[in-house]
């Protein structure tokens, strides 16, 4: 489907003629761009091509589209027609955060780079402007297939792999050809031509880098592998995530899953690190906020970052920890021993007897927690203990989650809300633990 538009943007953006308008042109004022006006027209012409108009908006502007009075081929031909609007659009915009790049127009701001400027001022991810900066590069050397990107004939996911795949000779080849091709057949070709060599390797080793910071109450990372690595680590992080849980877990993304099977896989490795001074967890706390929750109590780790109560007890269940007492004044009144809270014994009873997360209807057999049913420092027995994977220990603490009854026979977990209850049966009865009477 071709769309032709022509829009009046005086309105809204000034352009200069020739080159200027660059950072220190005093003549040059930055100025708010009302892009509202352009979406509207765009909408307009569009629709009215297709004839979905379906009258203005109460407030916006923007008319109201009826898509769904179109038939199959009709909506075919929309999504074809606004997709080339999209690709267009997107060409534009490589071609701004090319001369940004090269212009350095993003110094202004403290930016250190065109990317960086787009991920913080328009709100994309770094990676795609880095490449939406590479793309248009490659393209000033390719009329053909810059043409075809500027009159949207090339999306942004296929004018990648094909700036790559063209040079000087075949550009006008590959300006036709590309159209018609699906971009996961053009990242193919790519692949297939750019096999990389041990040189790629080793400069892909050389850049790697895991960064870590606080902000808040998060730890952000972010880091790059050689692809092996990666993806090897990203496959037993997605091992390690648990499954969802239609209780506790209903709206998890897979990036949060991603993120809690990351955690496991550090909560097993450190738990099986044979060095303690390495693998141990330091919870500085006033004992009256793990006894009994005083709310003016304080709880927090080594480098000082405070920790509600709920999460020093969910520390404190099944970490090789060492607490250290205070008083209300912050004096150290008390320095625990460095050791399992539960034994290696009683961890194998405990695994003899449950089998698996006692968390409802929960079967997850992999990096499996024991937790205090009545929170620590009530008894470390198996009548006080239960063992719970990694994401229904955090329901139970800090999601607000309740375990009652005997854990040696019936578990009763109750939300806060008491709107859902589920049960949960042992694998096996422990003969150390006999059910009272």
């Amino acid at each position: 489907m071709a769309v032709g538009i022509m829009t009046n943007q005086s309105s809204a953006v000034g352009v200069r003629d020739g080159h200027g308008g660059r950072d220190g042109d005093p003549s040059c004022v930055d100025a708010e761009v009302d892009a509202l006006p352009v979406v509207v027209e765009v909408l307009t012409v569009l629709a009215g091509c297709l004839g979905v108009v379906d009258g203005e908006g109460p407030s916006s502007g923007v008319p109201r589209l009826d898509w769904g009075r179109l038939d199959s081929a009709g909506l075919r031909a929309a999504a074809q027609g606004v997709q080339a609007v999209v690709s267009a659009v997107e060409h534009q915009q490589r071609l701004l955060l090319g001369l940004i790049d090269d212009r350095q127009a993003y110094a202004v701001s403290g930016a250190r780079d065109a990317a960086d400027w787009a991920a913080n001022t328009l709100g994309v991810d770094r990676a795609r402007a880095v490449d939406a900066v590479e793309v248009g590069q490659r393209l000033q050397g390719l009329p053909r297939l810059a043409e075809a990107a500027a009159a949207g004939r090339l999306s942004a996911d296929q004018a990648r792999p094909v700036s790559q795949l063209a040079d000087t000779e075949s550009d006008a080849a590959w300006a036709v050809q590309a159209q018609g091709l699906p971009a996961a057949v053009l990242a193919r070709q790519l692949a297939r031509r750019k096999r990389p060599v041990a040189a790629d390797h080793r400069a892909a080793r050389a850049a790697r880098y895991l960064r870590a910071w606080e902000h808040g109450h998060e730890l952000l990372l972010r880091g790059a592998l050689p692809v092996d690595d990666g993806r090897r680590l990203l496959a037993a992080i997605e091992r390690a995530m648990p499954d969802r849980d239609p209780h506790t877990d209903v709206a998890a993304t897979p990036d949060q899953r991603r993120a809690d099977g990351l955690a496991a896989l550090a909560g097993a490795n450190l738990a099986a690190d044979t060095d303690p001074d390495r693998a141990t967890v330091l919870v500085i706390a006033e004992l009256a906020a793990i006894d009994d929750a005083d709310p003016a109590a304080t709880a927090e780790l080594e480098a000082s970052q405070p920790l509600a109560t709920a999460t020093a007890r969910r520390l404190l269940c099944d970490s090789r920890t060492q607490l250290a007492v205070q008083d209300r004044h912050g004096v150290l009144v008390g320095v625990g021993t460095t050791q399992r809270t539960v034994s290696p014994q009683m961890r194998r009873a405990l695994v003899h007897r449950d089998g698996h997360c006692r968390f409802g209807q929960c079967t997850n057999t992999r990096f499996l927690h024991a937790h205090h049913i009545v929170h620590w420092p009530s008894p470390t027995t198996m009548g006080n203990l239960v063992l719970l994977c990694h994401a229904h220990h955090h329901a139970v603490h800090e999601g607000g989650w309740t375990l009652t009854g005997d854990p040696n026979h019936q578990l009763r977990a109750a939300h806060p809300t008491n709107a859902t209850i589920v049960t949960s049966q042992p694998q096996h009865h422990s003969p150390l633990a006999p059910r009272p009477p």
